[in-house]
């Protein structure tokens, strides 16, 4: 992939349209004329998937209803998969981890601190047009919301202004060259839609200018989505979109083979063999972009005892887990990011499996024998997630760790997640949408994230690689920020998850890397 590429690029080449994009792919000069041939003009709208008109309906499984309809108030990966649907944001991040336009159709940098988009032509659900007004009401809104979880995403802007109409500024605190991919980030909502409506009534039904309108929602059974007639880059080829929450592994495999379900995600590893067989669907596997780990906090007894930390981590047998538990689909994995994610490192290694080696540290510590750490984890986020937490438990409890399981929904799970309110150990992911390691940095490592490690040391490097455009220097930068995370052991890292789709025949979609239901793709055969 381009964004692997580590070629030099001299540090006073940075004014230019196209290299402010590229920029944001961690690319080099010398990655320009290949970048720009394998991704859409910035000049010119997305092309439409779409056919002349919307016909048919698809019904998609999700593990858990989402939180709200309103995306200033979450960002939960689930959330995500509507919200990319209803809304546009400025820029939008492909299948292959390429940036492009959406909302904006072009952008520029003189320096990395100060970005200028220009919007194309696009209105709301409601036929309103979009302008720069709503993006400045959008993003100050979030960046004066101290309890919106939205808010982190923009902590490097230090004002955003309306330039004209077509035209929107951000001014940032510092050079930040990932700045185009984090933008993709925020969807934009209507200003003054929203100010009639209130925040209440439009978390139940939004107004957005994306590829699809709400039509209905039924908390824990239904979200009903109709196909936008007007959009920009043309009217999906499906006209009406189901999102269902099953949370149930099982309902959602007999929702597939009986039709009720066009498409689930998370398919069980030991059902894979036996749906491949099934007349009428297909199983299609893709690595994600997310990494399963064990988050640690290093603030509180006995995990404050780096030892314990370093036990946990040997004791974790990967090979096990991926091979015999899930089938193959895993890899294990001993960094923060996927393969296909810049800032990936390919000579940081998962640790060893070594369970003497654990059980020594464990008395070095001067462990105490009875004591029981909390493990906390979603239970409806992953393929045989529980089968994982339980393997997890077991092999500590093996080496003297015994582990007390707490497993609740998603959506109970995921606000304790972003409240920094899981104090002893939880089992949890990272994928980021926008295919760069800024995102986990900011999310897990950075001051004001969520994670439970400080370090001013980690601080000063993060600060440092959202300003580096050199590629080569930015990865050596994002590599000693992994390289200290693996000596102080805040995080357990266990495996990139291969993920299995079950689909009907009848609907011609590709999965994703980034678990993105972009239903915009998709379309019916015959």
């Amino acid at each position: 992939m381009q964004e692997r590429q580590e070629e030099n690029q001299s540090n006073d080449a940075a004014r230019l349209t196209r290299r402010a994009f590229v920029y944001g792919l961690g690319l080099g000069t010398a990655g320009l004329l290949a970048a720009c041939a394998q991704t859409p003009s910035l000049a010119a709208p997305k092309p439409s998937s779409g056919q002349a008109a919307s016909a048919g309906r698809v019904t998609v499984a999700l593990s858990s209803d989402v939180l709200t309809l309103d995306p200033s108030k979450d960002t939960s990966p689930i959330s995500l998969n509507v919200f990319k649907n209803v809304f546009d944001q400025l820029t939008d991040i492909g299948a292959d981890g390429s940036i492009g336009p959406l909302l904006a159709e072009s952008w520029d940098s003189p320096d990395g601190v100060t970005w200028t988009f220009k919007l194309r032509a696009a209105t709301f659900h409601n036929g309103d047009k979009v302008t720069a007004d709503d993006v400045l009401w959008t993003f100050e809104t979030i960046m004066a919301d101290d309890k919106s979880p939205v808010r982190p995403y923009t902590v490097a802007i230090n004002k955003v202004e309306k330039v004209d109409d077509r035209t929107i500024r951000f001014v940032n605190k510092y050079p930040f060259s990932a700045f185009p991919r984090q933008v993709s980030l925020i969807s934009i909502v209507p200003r003054e839609a929203y100010r009639t409506m209130g925040p209440d009534q439009f978390a139940r039904k939004p107004i957005g200018s994306g590829p699809y309108k709400v039509v209905s929602w039924n908390k824990d059974d239904r979200l009903e989505l109709e196909a936008y007639a007007q959009y920009h880059a043309g009217a999906p080829s499906i006209k009406t979109v189901i999102f269902r929450p099953v949370p149930s592994d099982g309902s959602r495999v007999a929702g597939l083979e009986s039709g009720d379900l066009d498409i689930v995600a998370l398919i069980p590893p030991p059902e894979v063999p036996r749906l491949r067989k099934v007349n009428g669907l297909r199983v299609e596997l893709v690595e994600s972009n997310r990494n399963l780990y064990l988050g640690l906090n290093p603030n509180n007894p006995p995990l404050n005892n780096p030892k314990v930390r370093q036990a946990i981590d040997a004791a974790i047998n990967r090979e096990q887990i991926t091979k015999e538990l899930l089938g193959g689909l895993g890899k294990p994995v001993g960094q923060p990011v996927a393969s296909m994610v810049f800032g990936y490192d390919p000579n940081l290694q998962p640790t060893t499996y070594d369970p003497n080696r654990a059980r020594q540290l464990l008395q070095e510590a001067g462990f105490p024998g009875g004591v029981d750490v909390v493990f906390q984890y979603p239970s409806n986020r992953y393929a045989f997630g529980n089968e994982v937490a339980q393997a997890v438990a077991g092999q500590l409890g093996s080496v003297g760790i015994r582990v007390k399981l707490e497993a609740m929904e998603y959506a109970a799970f995921f606000p304790l997640w972003t409240g920094k309110k899981l104090n002893a150990m939880h089992m949890f992911s990272f994928g980021p949408s926008i295919m760069d390691a800024d995102l986990p940095l900011q999310s897990l490592y950075e001051k004001s994230g969520r994670g439970y490690w400080q370090s001013e040391q980690v601080d000063r490097l993060f600060e440092k690689q959202r300003g580096q455009t050199n590629a080569k220097e930015r990865l050596a930068t994002i590599h000693e920020i992994w390289k200290q995370s693996k000596e102080f052991v805040p995080y357990v890292w266990l495996y990139t998850e291969i993920q299995a789709y079950g689909i009907r025949e009848r609907v011609d979609w590709k999965p994703r890397a980034d678990e993105r239901f972009n239903m915009i793709d998709a379309k019916l055969r015959g």
